[in-house]
């Protein structure tokens, strides 16, 4: 298993094993530890979303986000999470900040166009309201 050096100016890809960056030197032993530690909290998720307890699923998504706010497939799968509980707030800002840093994710265009296609027309009229007041 390969992993990205942490340190943003680098990025060099290392072997998981490795002790420090084959690039920068950048010691990785803490980096490894915390990004395997952000997979398994992840896999749990997806665990406790099949089998359907969706608000453990949840939380432990709201922890890699936490600790991972640029984690993709995490914001993703937290904004899944909340659409199913009908949190239809959290899931639309959850996928708003996926599409801020990754513009074409599909995921995110697709679980925001459902959003719209299913709103309230309470909730279309807020929208309508709230885009009126940041133009």
């Amino acid at each position: 298993m390969k992993i990205p050096c942490p340190v943003s100016a680098c990025r060099a890809e290392n072997d998981i094993g490795n002790i420090h960056c084959v690039v920068c030197g950048v010691t990785l032993r803490e980096y490894v530890r915390l990004y395997l530690h952000t997979a398994h909290l992840f896999n749990a998720g997806l665990s406790k979303a099949r089998s359907g307890q969706l608000s453990e699923a949840r939380d432990l998504f709201v922890a890699v986000v936490y600790w991972c706010p640029g984690d993709r497939e995490a914001r993703n799968a937290l904004a899944s999470a909340c659409l199913a509980q009908e949190d239809r707030m959290e899931a639309t800002k959850q996928w708003r900040e996926v599409l801020q840093r990754f513009p074409s994710d599909p995921l995110a265009t697709q679980g925001l166009e459902q959003l719209i296609r299913t709103e309230t027309p309470t909730e279309k009229l807020a929208r309508t309201r709230l885009s009126k007041l940041i133009q």
